[in-house]
């Protein structure tokens, strides 16, 4: 991966073979970012995905093994249990110009990978809610 610091955000091109999510959250364990919105488009391969079941509390997964277009990728790093966390999600295409979607638990790229990761002034950590299942982000401020 290839970075390009420019004030609050930092372009990034990953290589051939770099996971997504593990490349985002090196990064900001490397560089010290708890707090930071994520942008791009690629090339991947075997992209592991899934949606969440509230009913469940479990993410249903699927696996799709071969090469896709990455048309968006949109997501945030947040702190949680200490360490850098990426939560992405992604639209991805075939060669037959079908379309799929969903929460990413990781891809590697293939041929490019471009993103931008626009930096919070502070850390937003989570922390489990019972109630839905998952670790979310834990804000100071409610409207009610």
């Amino acid at each position: 991966m290839k970075y390009r610091l420019d004030k609050s955000r930092v372009f990034m091109t990953f290589a051939k073979g770099d996971s997504i999510n593990k490349t985002f959250e090196t990064f900001a364990e490397v560089k010290g970012v708890g707090c930071a919105w994520l942008n791009g488009i690629g090339a991947l391969e075997n992209p592991e995905i899934g949606y969440y079941s509230l009913e469940d509390k479990t993410y249903h997964r699927k696996l799709f093994k071969g090469e896709y277009e990455l048309t968006s990728l949109i997501g945030n790093i947040t702190m949680k249990e200490g360490k850098p966390f990426s939560h992405t999600h992604i639209t991805f295409s075939d060669t037959e110009y079908r379309v799929f979607g969903g929460h990413l638990f990781d891809a590697d790229i293939t041929a490019a990978g471009e993103f931008i990761m626009q930096f919070g002034s502070e850390n937003i950590t989570r922390e489990m809610n019972p109630g839905i299942g998952l670790p979310l982000w834990c804000l100071e401020e409610s409207l009610g």
